[in-house]
């Protein structure tokens, strides 16, 4: 599955059409710290930010500023790389159900953390993510995109 996860399940989309792109999503969710910076910078408010504190496995603490200034519930989660922990989609549904932004701080890795935001947001919500050589992917959560994230999820190694 890694050649699937790599290209993504979105579209690539430059940051000068974003705007357009996602004035009519029902909750905008970003993973990745680059993502999650260039949409802070330019004026968005996510309702979800998944983070690591890392950007190709190199440090990166430019978000920080960015996230203190935001409002919103901070919350962390252990998630090892290539997993997704049962605390990680606890949390991601609280994201879900809360009415203030959630700031998702992972120790680990979060880049499946994408999957689980298709598999269980609302129809209608918009996850933007990053793919790294390529730039900034958004998906529409829909029927279909939730049943491809789902089934990623449950091909996946079990681990006890």
């Amino acid at each position: 599955m890694r050649k699937q996860l790599a290209t993504g399940l979105g579209r690539m989309v430059d940051v000068k059409d974003l705007r357009a792109e996602l004035r009519d999503c029902r909750f905008l969710m970003a993973v990745g710290d680059m993502v999650s910076f260039t949409l802070l910078d330019n004026g968005f408010r996510p309702d979800l930010v998944i983070y690591d504190l890392m950007t190709e496995r190199r440090a990166y603490t430019s978000l920080t500023t960015k996230l203190d200034k935001m409002e919103g519930v901070d919350a962390k989660v252990a998630n090892p790389a290539g997993q997704i922990t049962a605390e990680l989609v606890r949390e991601i549904a609280l994201a879900l159900e809360r009415n203030v932004p959630t700031k998702l701080l992972v120790e680990g890795e979060e880049d499946l953390a994408a999957l689980a935001c298709v598999a269980m947001a609302p129809h209608g919500s918009c996850l933007i993510y990053g793919v790294p050589g390529k730039g900034m992917a958004l998906l529409r959560v829909d029927e279909d995109a939730a049943c491809q994230a789902r089934s990623m999820i449950y091909s996946m190694e079990e681990l006890n």
